[in-house]
C-alpha cells in the first residue's frame, strides 16, 4: 500500500515513517494513487472535513486525534477509524493490516453500461475500455461518494491551481465517452450520475418502509397481548408494551419512567438490602419468580421469562400470570 501523511509535527511524521516503511509501504508520490491517508485532527478546516466526508466510502483513513474535542470531532462526522497521538507502534500496525485485509471496494456501477475501475484506472461503457489518467481518477475519486462537489473543493482536494483545471479535466473525461457520466449545477458544483444508485435508493426506502409496516404490526399485536412485556436496554428501562401499562396505571408508569427516581424494581416485593441480589438474579437468562405489590396493596405471583441478546446488552422480559 501506499501511504499519505497529513501533519504538521516533524516528530509524529517520522515515528509513522518508519513503522510503516518496516511493513514495506511507500510514501505516495502522486496524491492520485493514495492507499492510505493518516491525518492528524489538527490539521483539518472546514474544507479538508468537506473533502474527508466524500472521500471516506472509498478511501482509507485513519485519523489521529489529539484530545476528546477531535474523538467528538470525528465521531460526529463518520469518521470511525482513529487513534490517539501516543499510540504504540502495535496500533499503528494493527490498522495497516487490518486495512490491507479490508480492501475497499473502488468499482463504480454507474448504469447498465458503465462502470468504473479505480484500481485498474479504467472506465468500461458498452465493451469499450477507457483509459484513465492519474489526474483523471483522483477527480472521479473525489465524486466516488455520488454527491454534489463544488468545483472549489474539487480543485482543493486535488491540489490543483484554479477550479478551471476541474473543468477541463472533466471535459476531456467526456470527450472519451459515448454517454456523459456528469452531472453539473451551477451553483452546487459536480456529481456523477448513477441510474444503479437511485434505483439502489428507491429500493432501500421501500424495504425501510415495509420493515416499519411490519414493527408496526408486530407492535399493535405486542400491545394487545394478555402477555405482560417489559425491554430493558443497558439495564434501563427502555419499554412497556401497552397492556402492561394498562395493568400498573398511568400514575406508576409516569413514575417508573421519571428519569431521577424512576425504578422498575420498586414494584417488585422484595427485602431491601437484598436488592442486588434480586436485581442479579432477575437479569440471569432463565425462569424467575415473583410477585409484583399493586395500588390495592394485594400480590399477584408472576413467572418472568428472561432472554438476553448480547450484542445489544438487551434483556427481555415476558411476564406470565401465574392462576
Amino acid at each position: 500500500m501506499n501511504y499519505k501523511i497529513v501533519s504538521t509535527k516533524q516528530n509524529l511524521i517520522e515515528k509513522i515513517t518508519l513503522i510503516l516503511n518496516s511493513l514495506d509501504m511507500k510514501e505516495s508520490i502522486h496524491i492520485q494513487e493514495v492507499d492510505l491517508w493518516i491525518v492528524d485532527v489538527q490539521t483539518i478546516d472546514d474544507t479538508a472535513l468537506t473533502s474527508y466526508k466524500n472521500r471516506i466510502n472509498f478511501s482509507n483513513i485513519l485519523f489521529i486525534v489529539n484530545n476528546s474535542n477531535e474523538i467528538k470531532l470525528c465521531l460526529d462526522n463518520s469518521f470511525l477509524n482513529y487513534i490517539n497521538i501516543s499510540f504504540y507502534d502495535e496500533e499503528l500496525v494493527s490498522w495497516c493490516k487490518y486495512f490491507s485485509k479490508n480492501k475497499k471496494e473502488k468499482i463504480l456501477k454507474l448504469d447498465n453500461i458503465t462502470r468504473i475501475d479505480l484500481d485498474n484506472s479504467i472506465i468500461i461503457q458498452d465493451k469499450k475500455t477507457i483509459k484513465l489518467t492519474l489526474q483523471e481518477k483522483a477527480l472521479i475519486n473525489a465524486l466516488s461518494s455520488f454527491k454534489f462537489i463544488s468545483t472549489s473543493l474539487l480543485a482543493n482536494s486535488l491540489k490543483l491551481s484554479s477550479t478551471t483545471s476541474v473543468r477541463t479535466i472533466i471535459n476531456r473525461i467526456r470527450k472519451k465517452l459515448e454517454v456523459d457520466i456528469f452531472e453539473q449545477k451551477k451553483t452546487f458544483g459536480y456529481k456523477l450520475k448513477s441510474i444503479g444508485i437511485e434505483e439502489d435508493n428507491q429500493i432501500k426506502l421501500s424495504a425501510i418502509k415495509e420493515l416499519e409496516e411490519q414493527n408496526k404490526l408486530m407492535q399493535s399485536v405486542i400491545d394487545s397481548s394478555p402477555i405482560f412485556i417489559v425491554t430493558f436496554v443497558h439495564k434501563q428501562l427502555y419499554c412497556i408494551n401497552k397492556s402492561f401499562r394498562d395493568y400498573l396505571g398511568i400514575e406508576t408508569i409516569k413514575e417508573l419512567w421519571d428519569e431521577e427516581k424512576g425504578d422498575f424494581f420498586q414494584l417488585i416485593e422484595h427485602d431491601i438490602k437484598k436488592i442486588d441480589l434480586l436485581k442479579k438474579t432477575l437479569f440471569t437468562k432463565g425462569k424467575h419468580k415473583i410477585k409484583l405489590y399493586e395500588t390495592n396493596n394485594n400480590k399477584t405471583s408472576f413467572e418472568i421469562e428472561v432472554f438476553y441478546f448480547e450484542n445489544l446488552d438487551k434483556h427481555l422480559f415476558i411476564f406470565k400470570q401465574k392462576e
